[in-house]
């Protein structure tokens, strides 16, 4: 396109030598170095135009400009005359650009043969072209969930207040509508796009853009907002992003309700909270529990950093009771002779939790790896949460069950043996189909005459498929933490406070969660994330990154807009590809699902 903007004058003038008298060799060779060079005839640097010109019009005499009363000629008629050069150029020009519109026409459209017997028809194929801009770049990717999908959860709403008891939510200023600021930073620009794609529009600071959107999320000025204003902040999250916090709101759950622990978060302990815990570890390990591997977790790092393997029965694993111990007592002891407000009293003391390793694994290509799904918080009041796929990531080193003396070969995120690999959900939907066809067959070999024929073969739940039984989980588990932590991290801030943590009537923010699974197909939850990395070093995470982002904004206009209009917030027109896992305490659940509870162990050597 520059290529013909660049040329417009000189093929003008071609055009009109074409048509006029011959004009000599010296004249052909003069246009050609002007072309290469893109200056005048007389190969200086001025323009064609000087800065008097100011009218234009065909001169008498041939390949001349006139303005005014003065007349320049472009090209002086020297040597012989020839006009094949030119007339050679043009043809190759044409001859080009009927080349490529044929070629495009071919791809975009093209027949194909279908044959019925004897008989042959053609029809006409369609194929879809590629997207000419963001907007359907996103759609492209969004929307393409499947009715039975979809009908687990249309059918969720939120009891309708009374008027008197509704809460009214104060409209968006006209002049600040669809306006939304962002840190500029490189991860948050999958975000930006999206907003920009939906005809939103960037401004310069946070006092008037209608969406704040922040990779981080210490704000100090999330107290001065604007009441209409939305900020991608949730007071709280510290309560689940740190492992040992984790695992302590999940225990205070089951202890306040009386439910059993959690299926899908693997057997835990707090090392650096009470004795009590700390004592309920040692007796797990006394009872065969030394005999398992087990990983240990510094709280609050990630990327694969603070995490130790402890092989059964090794030294580490023996010692870490006692150890955790003695940090407890040098933290109580510093704690009491702490005389200083400004001294920090853990300084030093890093908090940890142990969980039971997850064996018989499920690995792909013979390495181990994890899903990470993402998660959507897309209203605090009430609260509404939803769950997206997300992709696979592989580690590097050869994975086996055997060895436990090397942590890396048991990681899958920053391993030291360079980048994981990366995978879409799609492959990750190929390999576990081909997982389970290799169990089924395995299964038929060694139990086809002890079993009736309609047990042969592993079913899951309402006839689902294996993704769908691995999704359903994904799901289940969210939901399962959003219950647990709802009055701890997603509750609405108190206004009357005179210290609120944030001055906006709604938020969002966007999450990830990172899952495991054994070869039952059974997810285990390991930890959810706050800080998601957003790269696009693979082509397959920005076609997902539309999806996400761009079926986020439709669901933060649609709730906005329904909120101001009092309306029922639920069900949701526009949610693209995203589920609700949680809404405003229905939470969603994988209704027929059992978990076996006799699971192989580690084949340890």
């Amino acid at each position: 396109m520059q290529s013909i903007v660049v040329y417009n004058i000189e093929v003008t003038v071609l055009y009109n030598t074409i048509n006029k008298p011959p004009i000599k060799k010296k004249t052909v060779h003069t246009f050609i170095i002007m072309i290469r060079s893109r200056r005048s005839p007389t190969n200086g640097s001025a323009p064609l135009l000087t800065d008097t010109d100011t009218d234009i019009e065909e001169s008498s005499s041939p390949c001349s400009i006139r303005h005014g009363k003065h007349t320049r000629r472009l090209f002086e008629a020297h040597g012989s005359s020839s006009s094949k050069n030119v007339l050679l150029f043009i043809s190759l020009l044409i001859a080009t650009n009927l080349t490529t519109c044929f070629v495009v026409h071919q791809w975009k459209s093209r027949r194909t043969i279908v044959t019925t017997g004897n008989s042959s028809t053609e029809k006409q194929e369609s194929l879809p072209s590629c997207p000419k801009d963001m907007v359907e770049f996103g759609n492209w990717f969004g929307n393409t969930l499947d009715l039975k999908r979809k009908a687990s959860f249309r059918d969720i709403r939120i009891e309708s207040k009374s008027k008197n008891n509704q809460k009214l939510f104060t409209p968006v200023p006209s002049q600040y509508r669809k306006t939304f600021y962002y840190d500029g930073k490189k991860i948050s620009q999958p975000i930006a796009r999206a907003l920009r794609s939906r005809d939103w529009i960037r401004v310069d600071d946070t006092d008037n853009a209608h969406i704040i959107y922040t990779y981080s999320n210490k704000a100090d000025w999330a107290t001065d907002l604007w009441p209409w204003q939305r900020f991608n902040y949730i007071p709280g999250l510290e309560k689940w992003n740190q492992k040992s916090n984790f695992v302590y709101y999940y225990k205070q759950y089951e202890k306040a309700t009386g439910k059993a622990p959690s299926v899908y978060v693997p057997e835990s302990y707090m090392l650096t909270d009470t004795k009590r815990e700390i004592e309920a570890f040692r007796q797990v390990l006394e009872d065969n529990g030394k005999d398992h591997p087990w990983v240990h977790k510094l709280s609050n790092v990630n990327q694969g950093k603070g995490i130790t393997i402890m092989a059964p029965n090794s030294p580490e694993l023996l010692r870490l009771p006692e150890e955790s111990m003695r940090a407890i007592d040098a933290m109580k002891k510093k704690n009491k002779e702490s005389e200083s407000e400004d001294e920090d009293e853990d300084e030093g003391f890093q908090e940890s939790i142990i969980q039971r390793y997850i064996c018989n694994e499920m690995t792909w290509n013979q390495r181990k790896f994890d899903v990470r799904m993402y998660w959507f918080v897309a209203s605090l009041d009430p609260l509404v949460v939803l769950y997206h796929d997300g992709y696979v990531r592989v580690g590097n080193a050869a994975y086996s069950e055997t060895s436990f003396a090397d942590t890396t070969s048991h990681l899958t995120s920053h391993t030291g043996l360079g980048a994981e690999t990366k995978a879409n959900f799609r492959q990750f939907e190929e390999v576990l189909n081909k997982h389970h066809e290799r169990n089924h067959r395995h299964h038929r070999g060694h139990h086809h005459k002890k079993q009736p024929k309609q047990q042969q073969q592993q079913q899951f739940p309402n006839g689902n498929t294996p993704v769908e039984h691995v999704r359903n989980q994904f799901k289940h588990s969210l939901g399962e933490m959003i219950e647990i932590m709802k009055d701890e991290s997603f509750a609405v801030p108190n206004f009357e406070d005179n210290e609120p943590d944030i001055s906006t009537e709604n938020s969002f923010q966007f999450y990830c969660a990172d899952f495991i699974l054994d070869n039952d197909l059974d997810v285990w939850f390991i930890e959810p994330q706050n800080g998601c990395g957003l790269d696009e070093d693979y082509y397959f995470r920005l076609e997902m990154h539309a999806s996400l982002f761009n079926g986020m904004v439709d669901i933060l206009e649609e709730v906005g807009q329904k909120q101001e209009h009092q309306e029922s917030l639920l069900p949701l027109e526009k949610s693209g590809n995203w589920e609700i896992v949680y809404a405003d305490g229905q939470v969603y659940y994988y209704d027929g699902y059992e978990r076996s509870t006799n699971k192989e162990g580690c084949n340890v050597q």
